[in-house]
């Protein structure tokens, strides 16, 4: 499809849901306290020792060691619930990368945007929101905010959100350009719109619509589509020269949510179509079903387990079996130590994922969890020695967190891998450590510094 069809298609449904919503707001004037300015901050450095995390480690390999930061500032603006602002610089790095002193090209010390956007309201029950913004649906498994990553995710997005009586409706478009890579960075570049990823976003188009519906006083069902058009064109010569064209992939699900007194759980299902970013027909799927049961006013505990699709390794595929999870969050999902759609890949051979987790709420400000994971995948793994076993390891994630006062919290945690020669194989680490570590300490600290009506 032609950028100029894409165009036309893509700002349809934006522009008929703006002219269609009636203005409901005439001159405005100002009255004491209509305003709202607030200024919060946070500071959050984390020590990690990783002997094995993201991807196994060879026998005798040295573990690594680091302590990461992330400053960041939020400045948010209201006015009467009509147009709300956030700017929020903020600063990731790593003690002792920086020079001791600072040079003129501050070099190693850049502060970045994470989320930069406004708000509109346009009727009584719909906003529009434009800018750099979080995008976190459903549990994050396909949109997430990653918070655990030090820089967290955001996308360059229009939106449109709907709300009444628990019925909600959200919609999501952006266009991405890179012009850095192919047309040197020149904004008056007249013609040509090829996209390379190369330190940018992962998808030139996106366009997503969700909704939620309540089901009975404890229930809801949401629908989710996401329509993800990908291109990585490398810098060219000729740059009239257009190999690659956009490929579209489409996202549907559907997920269920219950969260009753002492029952809680969901059950989720996604498919993807479409054409990966090669140009293979995707055919891909994952369910999931978690059930938690609460004890007490301190323990609970739950069951659960996740099938996503791959392909066979070692057979030709002529379709595109692997899911993509696209913007999720992983971390969240597959084992804290990220061996699976984070950090590093398995080779695309789906993952089969049974958990168990139990959780300690203490009576003062402490929390205590622990999931036990069983990995596993459904495909084929085959070489030239034979076929691998589909036992991919187990992994105990052990963490705690404890409010120091209304603005600190400690948080810590240690994980270990048992780590099987499919998983090494799949990693392309042989002859690594059957027994893999990871452990962590960190303080967030979130204090509001400034906060007014006027």
């Amino acid at each position: 499809m032609s950028l100029r069809k894409q165009l036309k298609k893509s700002f349809i449904l934006p522009l008929l849901t703006v002219l269609a919503v009636p203005s409901v707001y005439g001159q405005e004037t100002d009255t004491p306290n209509e305003n709202t300015f607030s200024i919060s901050t946070q500071i959050r450095p984390r020590l990690e020792i990783k002997d094995g995390a993201y991807q196994p480690l060879y026998k005798g390999e040295d573990p690594a060691a680091l302590i990461s930061d992330r400053i960041r500032l939020n400045l948010d603006y209201s006015y009467k619930g009509i147009l709300s602002l956030r700017i929020a610089p903020q600063q990731v790095g790593i003690w002792g990368q920086a020079n001791m002193v600072q040079g003129a090209e501050n070099s190693g010390n850049r502060i970045a945007l994470f989320e930069t956007w406004a708000k509109l309201k346009l009727a009584s029950n719909w906003d529009m929101k434009l800018g750099r913004q979080v995008i976190s649906l459903d549990d994050e498994r396909i949109f997430g905010e990653l918070d655990w990553a030090q820089g967290g995710r955001v996308h360059d997005a229009v939106s449109f959100h709907f709300s009444k009586n628990k019925y909600e409706l959200k919609g999501f478009f952006a266009f991405n350009q890179n012009y850095k890579s192919n047309y040197g960075n020149n904004l008056s570049n007249p013609s040509g719109n090829l996209y390379n990823t190369t330190d940018a976003f992962p998808y030139k188009w996106m366009q997503t619509a969700w909704a939620s519906f309540p089901v009975g006083k404890t229930s809801k069902i949401n629908l989710l589509f996401a329509n993800i058009g990908a291109q990585n064109v490398a810098p060219l010569i000729n740059l009239n020269d257009q190999p690659n064209k956009t490929r579209f992939s489409q996202t549907y699900g559907v997920n269920y949510f219950n969260n009753g007194d002492k029952w809680s759980g969901n059950v989720s299902a996604y498919y993807q179509g479409g054409k990966s970013i090669t140009n293979i027909k995707n055919q891909a799927y994952l369910v999931a079903a978690a059930v938690n049961y609460k004890i007490n006013e301190s323990w609970s505990v739950g069951l659960g387990s996740d099938l996503v699709s791959g392909n066979d390794l070692g057979a030709s595929n002529d379709k595109n079996n692997a899911f993509n999870p696209l913007f999720h969050t992983g971390h969240k999902f597959y084992g804290s130590m990220d061996y699976f759609y984070s950090g590093n890949g398995h080779s695309n051979v789906g993952l089969s994922d049974s958990y168990l987790k139990i959780n300690y709420k203490g009576k003062q400000n402490y929390n205590i969890n622990l999931a036990v994971h069983q990995f596993a995948t459904s495909n084929q793994v085959t070489d030239f020695t034979g076929n691998y076993k589909k036992n991919l390891g187990q992994e105990a994630d052990l963490s705690f967190s404890y409010k120091l006062n209304k603005f600190s919290t400690v948080m810590g945690g240690y994980s270990f891998y048992i780590n099987t020669p499919t998983l090494s194989y799949l990693k392309n680490v042989p002859n690594s450590q059957k027994y893999q570590q990871w452990g962590w300490v960190s303080i967030n600290i979130t204090p509001t510094l400034f906060h007014t009506k006027f």
